[in-house]
């Protein structure tokens, strides 16, 4: 292959708890690609972000729509997955992944389209926790993605905008009848979860993507909808990658970024451990010659680092390694 980047968000630890949450991992393939290979640094860029720009598109949300298997030929389109809000002290926590069942997504979006029929705007559940919306005209409105806010305070991380007092009244609207739904209601005697909000993030009208690799993977459902709409082939592990004769290809690590965000260190050891797996096996490629060039694109949430290593900077033994922990942030 001629070139292979992986992307990986959230790969460097907080600076506060780095060395705690990473005694004992021993990286050392990871280790030396970090520290033999060239780097370039950058601004602060979100994983949505990096992949709207590589696969030459603008909004999530219809891509993602469309690799969901709607139609997305008409309209603006948003992304509207359900979430729960929970008061704690005085915070107002985003709780992502809402467990639901196809029926239930659909009862709900049936009630909230028929609450808001001829008023421009449609909502689709074609997956239980991604829905999204379809409007007539653009909003005039900006969002963030859901994964940057999630498990954070949601007040701060509300649309912003010259319409955004039309979309407070909107979503006041949508939460009191989610709430009152009796799929809702149901849920509340069972114990569970509540679908009690709707999370716009990531609108666009519909693009024809960009082919910028021949083979793609992932952990995470965001980078495989890019890669699907693409038409790259797609594998279920680095390894596999290097199969076949593909020349581009791309890997994201989305696991991390969430395990971080839920304060979930236990599985974030353990997927920087599977980062370090797939490293050693690439470190071996480089050597070899079977990967020409290798990237890391890594993302954290105040800066962007790449680094890059080719078959000559993967002996450069002198180049001492540091462990992760010195890469904190």
């Amino acid at each position: 292959m001629d070139h292979l980047r992986l992307l990986i968000p959230d790969l460097f630890p907080p600076q506060d708890i780095a060395a705690e949450v990473c005694e004992g991992l021993r990286l050392p393939a990871l280790e030396k690609l970090l520290a033999r290979g060239r780097v370039q640094a950058g601004p602060a860029e979100p994983m949505e972000e990096w992949l709207c720009a590589a696969y030459a598109v603008h909004a999530v949300a219809p891509l993602r729509a469309a690799a969901d298997g709607l139609d997305t030929s008409d309209g603006y389109w948003l992304c509207a997955d359900p979430v729960n809000l929970q008061l704690h002290r005085a915070q107002m926590m985003l709780i992502p992944d809402v467990a639901a069942t196809r029926e239930e997504a659909a009862a709900l979006c049936d009630n909230l389209n028929a609450h808001f029929a001829g008023q421009g705007m449609r909502f689709f559940a074609p997956h239980p926790q991604r829905w999204y919306l379809r409007l007539q005209a653009a909003p005039l409105l900006a969002t963030t993605p859901l994964r940057q806010a999630a498990w954070q305070d949601a007040k701060f991380h509300q649309p912003q905008g010259d319409d955004v007092l039309h979309w407070q009244r909107v979503m006041t609207e949508v939460q009191m009848l989610l709430y009152a739904h009796a799929v809702n209601q149901v849920r509340q005697t069972r114990g569970e979860l509540l679908i009690g909000s709707l999370w716009l993030w990531g609108g666009g009208l519909a693009e024809t993507a960009g082919r910028p690799f021949d083979v793609c993977g992932s952990d995470g459902v965001l980078s495989a909808a890019f890669a699907h709409i693409s038409g790259a082939s797609q594998r279920e592990s680095v390894p596999a990658l290097l199969d076949g004769k593909h020349q581009r290809g791309l890997w994201v690590c989305e696991g991390l970024r969430d395990a971080r965000l839920r304060g979930d260190f236990a599985r974030w050891r353990e997927l920087v451990q599977q980062v370090e797996t797939d490293c050693a096996f690439l470190l071996q490629a480089l050597q070899s010659g079977r990967l020409r060039k290798l990237t890391l694109h890594v993302l954290q949430a105040d800066s962007a680092r790449d680094y890059e290593s080719t078959r000559a900077a993967a002996w450069k033994f002198w180049r001492p390694a540091r462990s992760l922990a010195e890469y904190a942030v």
